[in-house]
C-alpha cells in the first residue's frame, strides 16, 4: 500500500516522497507490531548464541582458570559477531549491485516513481535493517553486561550511534543505496573473530596452531611453541584485516559519502524532511570519524609508534583479557615468521 507523502513545492522539480508500506516496513506508529518485531529479530541472534554458548561450555567448560571462563563466555559473541557480518555484508553488496543503475532519486528516497522492480530490493533492504537492528540490540545487551570484554565506549557508541540510524533511516525510508556501503563495511569484522580466536588458541596447550603454521609455511620461531605460533599467524591476520578495513571502511565508506554529500548539495534531498535527512547524516559522518579514529589506532600501532613495548597486544595483553576490536595487536615475528 502506497501513501502520499510529503508533497514537492511548486517549484521542485523532485519526485514526490511517497510512503511505501511493504511487508517488512518499519512502523513506529503501531508500538505494539515494532516491538514484536524487534522481539523477533532479537531472539533470531539470541537463540544460535544461547546454543553456541551451551557447546563451548560443554566443550570447554569446567576447566578452570580464569582465561578458561573468558573464552566460554565471550566466544559466543564472537561467533555471532562473524555470522551476522558475513549475512549483512553479502546483503550489502547484492542492495549495491541491485540499485547501482536505477535512477538516482531511488537511491535516496522512496518515491511516486520508483518502480515494481525497485520496491522488490526495498522489501530485501527493509528485512536486512530488521536483522541489523536485531542484531545490534542483542550484542549491545551483551557488550555492556560483559563491558569492556567484548568492546569498550567506542563499541557502545558504535552500536548505539548505528541503532539510531538504523530506526530512523528505516521509519523514514530514506538513505536507500548508502545502506548498502553501511553494510559491506561489516565485512571486515570476520577477521576480528579470527583474530581473537587464534589469540585465544596462543594461551591454551594444544598443538594445533603450531601445525596451522607450518602448513602455512611459518618456520623457525614461529613454530618453537604453541603461543608464537598462533601469534606468528595473528599478525599475518592482522595485516590482512587492516587491508580489508581500508577498504570497506575507509575507501568504499568515503566513496559513499562523497557520493550522498555532493547529491545533498546539489539538493537532491529536498524531498526529505530535515530532521531525519540531517540527524542520519550526521550518525554517518559520526560513523566515518570513528572509523577513521580506529584506522588511525591500527596504523600507529602497526608503525610502532603508539610507544611502550613492541610486543604489546602479545601474552601479557592476551591474559589480561583486554582485546581491543579495532587493532592491530599480534606482536611481529622475527624474520616475518619464516628462517633466513
Amino acid at each position: 500500500r502506497l501513501e502520499t507523502g510529503a508533497m514537492p513545492s511548486a517549484k521542485s522539480v523532485l519526485p514526490a516522497r511517497i510512503r511505501y508500506d511493504g511487508p517488512y516496513s518499519m512502523d513506529l506508529g503501531n508500538p505494539a507490531q515494532f516491538s514484536m518485531c524487534l522481539l523477533q529479530y532479537a531472539m533470531l541472534w539470541e537463540v544460535p548464541r544461547f546454543l553456541s554458548g551451551w557447546f563451548f561450555r560443554k566443550r570447554w567448560g569446567g576447566r578452570g582458570g580464569k582465561a578458561n571462563e573468558e573464552f566460554t563466555s565471550c566466544a559466543p559473541s564472537y561467533v555471532m559477531s562473524f555470522v551476522h557480518a558475513i549475512v549483512v555484508g553479502s546483503l550489502g553488496i547484492w542492495v549495491l549491485s541491485g540499485l547501482w543503475d536505477c535512477p538516482l532519486h531511488d537511491k535516496f528516497f522512496i518515491n511516486d516513481a520508483t518502480p515494481p522492480q525497485t520496491l522488490k530490493i526495498v522489501d530485501v533492504i527493509e528485512r536486512t535493517n530488521w536483522v541489523f537492528f536485531g542484531y545490534m540490540i542483542d550484542d549491545l545487551a551483551h557488550v555492556l553486561a560483559r563491558y569492556p570484554k567484548l568492546g569498550k565506549m567506542d563499541m557502545v557508541a558504535h552500536h548505539l550511534v548505528f541503532i539510531v540510524c538504523s530506526i530512523l533511516a528505516g521509519y523514514a525510508q530514506i538513505f536507500v543505496f548508502p545502506f548498502s556501503w553501511l553494510l559491506i563495511g561489516e565485512l571486515s569484522t570476520p577477521l576480528l573473530t579470527v583474530k581473537w580466536f587464534l589469540r585465544q588458541s596462543g594461551l591454551g596447550q594444544s598443538k594445533r596452531p603450531i601445525e596451522w603454521a607450518r602448513k602455512l609455511g611459518f618456520k623457525g620461531k614461529a613454530l618453537e611453541s604453541t603461543y608464537e605460533a598462533a601469534s606468528a599467524i595473528e599478525y599475518k591476520v592482522s595485516e590482512t584485516f587492516v587491508a580489508v578495513f581500508f577498504v570497506v571502511r575507509v575507501c568504499a565508506y568515503g566513496a559513499g559519502l562523497t557520493h550522498l554529500m555532493r547529491h545533498l548539495i546539489m539538493g537532491d534531498l529536498a524531498n526529505v524532511p530535515p530532521w531525519p535527512r540531517y540527524t542520519v547524516l550526521g550518525i554517518i559522518l559520526a560513523g566515518a570519524a570513528l572509523n577513521g579514529h580506529w584506522f588511525r589506532i591500527m596504523i600507529t600501532k602497526a608503525l610502532g609508534l603508539g610507544g611502550g613495548s613492541k610486543r604489546k597486544g602479545g601474552k601479557a595483553e592476551a591474559n589480561s583479557g583486554g582485546d581491543a576490536m579495532y587493532t592491530f595487536s599480534a606482536a611481529r615475528p622475527e624474520n616475518n615468521g619464516k628462517a633466513d
